[in-house]
């Protein structure tokens, strides 16, 4: 009996329907990855005015959270410590916060004057103001680092539960609770997941890093040359180059395939991190078919998942307009009656958006994490028949050197 593939994705389809416990890790992963629709949320396309937030630190060092895009006219918030970032290049509408405590603070503006050349206006600010912005960018440059390090925990707990949840129920038929599966998430295999990850990750940045300093090579020997063989040095590297970028995709592909089956490894057979890389390898390696066609059928799944959610994405759009539009115009008829202004505005938007992001949101995020379900206990199923067909194949039998076999005695 061979992989079955069709055995694969009806288990995966009946974890996802009958097993909902499954469905708070799965909305997990698609909050904590880089998955549709987390990545559609995430995006900062329609931030256009967000600028970067960089702190220089004492040591002339600086910690940046980027948040610009190319070609964004928003301006960026330096916390400058002592002027030592005063010699980097500043765009229109930067906010630069220089301070030496305890007694220098000073708060200056990145404008153009009528000639169109850049220039700093110092805003007159009352004392201790400069202070509590210094503090409140160092309160939110740690908060983006906790809330950082807590999605990371949170995913790799919550992948490391889906796939012990999906194997304990295919073994036992048992279906465990939400708290049960953070038990089986919160362990040694999480971390592992996590130290999987960055070694392969380390690894093949490593290696195409100066696999693309090695092809810089020929086109800096050319320079020297002349013309001609300037002009044969840019070809050559552009076509080593082009070739770079596919053999990229390529291996990226394949770590990708490494990296699912090595966890699964880690999880199910509580493997360290060598062994469990070790073991992947082995399973693409023997099953390269039936993996192959695997992740062609997830990769399908990839594609036209934000095709299907197109006419999804506009039916809540619609009910996040209505649904959100009615109370916001209630709310701004009852602030009418009490106030006039611009108060009734900001009222009906206080009422009207988080309604609406909540009817599109929400639905977006738990189909997200129903196909995180989906696709991580195909893996899971995947992994589990391969394991079972490779029990099931008859070893082969020693061979035997048949010049020292003596005969059977006669009875």
């Amino acid at each position: 009996m061979g992989y079955d593939y069709a055995k694969v994705l009806k288990r995966a389809w009946h974890m996802v329907w009958r097993y909902r416990a499954l469905w708070v890790f799965g909305v997990v992963l698609a909050l904590t990855t880089t998955s549709w629709p987390a990545t559609t949320l995430y995006d900062r396309d329609d931030d256009r005015g967000g600028g970067s937030l960089i702190y220089v630190l004492p040591n002339g060092s600086s910690v940046e959270v980027p948040g610009r895009d190319e070609g964004d006219e928003g301006g960026d918030l330096v916390f400058n410590y002592k002027h030592q970032a005063d010699g980097r290049s500043y765009h229109q509408g930067d906010v630069i916060v220089s301070y030496d405590p305890p007694s220098e603070y000073s708060i200056e503006v990145v404008s153009r004057d009528q000639g169109g050349h850049l220039r700093l206006e110092k805003l007159d600010v009352r004392p201790g103001a400069v202070g509590a912005i210094v503090g409140l960018g160092i309160a939110l440059a740690c908060l983006i680092v906790l809330l950082i390090v807590a999605a990371s925990v949170a995913r790799y707990v919550g992948e490391t539960a889906l796939i012990r949840m999906v194997d304990a129920y295919e073994r036992t038929g048992e279906r465990r609770s939400v708290w049960q599966g953070v038990r089986m998430g919160w362990s040694r295999a999480a971390w592992r997941f996590f130290a999987i990850d960055l070694l392969i990750g380390v690894s093949a940045a490593l290696a195409f890093t100066l696999l693309f300093a090695a092809m810089a090579v020929p086109l800096l020997l050319a320079i020297e040359g002349g013309t001609a063989a300037l002009s044969i040095g840019v070809v050559f590297t552009s076509g080593l180059f082009f070739l770079a970028v596919f053999l990229a995709i390529v291996v990226g592909t394949a770590l990708s395939l490494l990296k699912r089956l090595a966890r699964r490894a880690c999880a199910l057979e509580g493997l360290g991190v060598m062994a469990s890389i070790r073991r992947g390898y082995a399973i693409v390696r023997q099953n390269l078919k039936e993996v192959g066609l695997t992740w062609l059928i997830m990769a399908g799944l990839h594609l036209g998942w934000p095709m299907a959610m197109v006419p999804i994405v506009f039916l809540l759009l619609s009910a996040g307009v209505l649904l959100g539009g009615l109370p916001a115009l209630l709310a701004y008829g009852l602030a009418g009656l009490a106030s006039g202004g611009e108060t009734p505005m900001f009222v009906a938007l206080a009422v009207g958006i988080p309604a609406f992001l909540l009817v599109l949101v929400v639905p977006l995020v738990f189909l997200g994490g129903l196909r995180e379900v989906f696709v991580s206990s195909t893996w899971t199923m995947a992994y589990r028949e391969l394991r079972s067909v490779e029990g099931l194949e008859p070893r082969p039998l020693p061979e035997s050197d048949a010049s020292g076999l003596e005969a059977a005695p006669i009875a």
